[in-house]
């Protein structure tokens, strides 16, 4: 990614929603890759092609996946977000594949994000000749203006909001209300269609630092949420508490780029879950986290994430997680129904 205003943010949102980002990107691809295997991040630094070259090359997005073969086959995916013109890009992607392929020797797909606001600007492949030898590269190329609006707002994928995001942070640069507006609009969008609070959490997390405000107008888009929660006598959490699941994302995204995904993911719905409860409740018990932290599943932490915000008491919240990770019994300190 280059000279991009919101490169971290993609990279965070292909971590946090990468199946949903490549039925975006390339819905034949999306249905080849078998979802149920894992998907593995890659270091983005490639190997210099001479001992003693000093030029890096660092890609943006690199994953390793199983498709839906009789066999075991993986495959690489290779996505690369641009953001301005670049006369070189289409070489430049051609030279990440080569080095691709040397290093690891297996089936890539190349993608290119182009996130720019130039129309015209489609680069997709490489074209060298000399002497009569030739060589073309192409690769797939998706341009984010090329989506429709009205479709992304329409869509279940909570991956089109955030690409609704980047659209109309592009569109609403120096003007904050107007973009107050729109992020408050994508804010109800994702509340109305269902999705647990902690997908809600990621997505605040996201649009937060796509379509960033002046501190007087985050404080007004906390204020409108709050509203929005009164008048639809809605369940969803403060904005308290939100902070909590936000906070334990962050703190799993920094645990999963250093440990490995699936654990920092682990401990990011550990933190979250503690964090709300303790929003809600006040200090929580050390036999409650340690339960919390003996769970694993990762399917159910999510569920403990939403019910962490609804919960009457820690009480209950205890009993409802499961039985081989709750402590043998609370401290003497801690009243059982805390």
């Amino acid at each position: 990614m280059r000279s991009g205003l919101f490169d971290a943010w993609w990279k965070q949102l292909a971590q946090w929603f990468l199946e949903g980002f490549i039925l975006l990107l390339h819905p034949k691809l999306h249905a080849m890759i078998d979802w149920s295997v894992p998907v593995v991040f890659l270091d983005k630094e490639l190997q210099p092609l001479r001992p003693k070259q000093r030029k890096r090359l660092l890609v943006d997005i690199l994953i390793r996946v199983q498709l839906k073969t009789g066999e075991v086959q993986l495959l690489l995916i290779h996505i690369e977000v641009q953001a301005v013109f670049d006369a070189l890009f289409a070489e430049r992607m051609f030279r990440y594949f080569a080095r691709l392929y040397l290093q690891y020797e297996m089936p890539i797909v190349c993608i290119a994000l182009l996130v720019d606001r130039n129309p015209r600007w489609r680069p997709q492949r490489f074209v060298y000749e000399m002497a009569g030898c030739r060589l073309q590269f192409e690769f797939v190329s998706v341009k984010l203006l090329d989506f429709d609006m009205q479709e992304l707002e329409q869509s279940e994928n909570p991956c089109a909001l955030l690409f609704l995001a980047f659209r109309r942070a592009q569109e609403t640069q120096g003007n904050p209300d107007l973009r107050l507006r729109a992020r408050y609009h994508l804010a109800v969008l994702a509340r109305e269609r269902g999705y647990n609070e902690f997908v809600i959490a990621q997505l605040d997390e996201l649009v937060e630092g796509i379509m960033s405000l002046p501190e007087i107008l985050e404080q007004q888009y906390e204020e409108l949420l709050e509203e929005y929660k009164r008048e639809k006598k809605s369940p969803f959490i403060s904005a308290a508490e939100r902070i909590g699941l936000r906070q334990g994302l962050q703190q799993g995204l920094q645990q999963g780029l250093q440990q490995g995904l699936q654990q920092g993911l682990q401990q990011g719905l550990q933190q979250a879950i503690l964090n709300v409860l303790k929003a809600r409740f006040g200090e929580v018990p050390d036999s409650l986290r340690r339960s919390v932290s003996r769970v694993k599943d990762i399917e159910t932490l999510q569920k403990l994430s939403e019910l962490s915000a609804t919960v009457e008491s820690l009480s209950r919240f205890r009993r409802a997680l499961p039985k081989r990770s709750r402590s043998a019994a609370p401290a003497a300190s801690e009243s059982p129904d805390a």
